[in-house]
């Protein structure tokens, strides 16, 4: 005689079910709850590499000219600042007659590429941009990077402003640059000196 062996077969039961699908809400929720975080690190990161890439371009700058632009700080640190992302725009992106294009033909140097308005305007992380009727360079916050320099040899009696010994760039992120509490949050060139 034949044995014949049914096997039993096992399903999920609709509790089991439930706790699964629980368990996939609450670390659904834990994620989105820090998603702004993630993003705000993301971000803190691509200034961070756009500040680099500025500096590389300040300092081929100064090799071929023997000075970095120049922007004078007066009296308002921030406003001076701001100042100064136009004056990293224009010495930098090679559209000194501040159309939005590149002057190739009066032979400008590119020292940040794809610094000029028109090359990335229409980009998902536009660099630069123009505000108040200015182009100005812009972090990934869409606020001016800040920029101040001052001559390497200032007069006798006046002293330097500059945090750093050659310039002072950075950009506010987030903060609210009113806050007195705001520049902890800054990423600059002077922190660490």
């Amino acid at each position: 005689m034949k044995t014949i062996f049914y096997r039993r077969v096992r399903a999920f039961s609709m509790v089991e079910l439930m706790v699964v699908v629980g368990i996939m809400v609450i670390l659904a929720g834990i994620l989105i709850a820090s998603l702004p975080g993630i993003q705000s690190r993301i971000n803190r990161g691509k200034v961070e590499a756009f500040l680099a890439e500025l500096e590389g371009g300040l300092s081929k700058y100064q090799l071929d000219n023997g000075i970095y632009p120049i922007n004078e700080p007066s009296g308002d640190r921030d406003r001076s600042g701001i100042e100064g992302a136009a004056v990293l725009y224009k010495h930098l992106s090679g559209d000194f007659d501040l159309n939005g294009e590149v002057d190739f033909s009066n032979n400008e140097k590119v020292y940040v590429p794809r610094l000029d308005y028109f090359s990335n305007r229409e980009a998902k992380e536009p660099r630069s941009m123009v505000i108040g009727g200015e182009y100005m360079v812009i972090d990934s916050y869409s606020n001016p990077i800040r920029y101040i320099a001052q001559p390497p040899n200032l007069p006798r009696g006046q002293n330097r402003e500059t945090r750093n010994p050659t310039y002072d760039i950075w950009s506010i992120t987030d903060a609210d640059p009113g806050d007195p509490e705001a520049e902890a949050k800054y990423i600059n060139n002077w922190s660490g000196l």
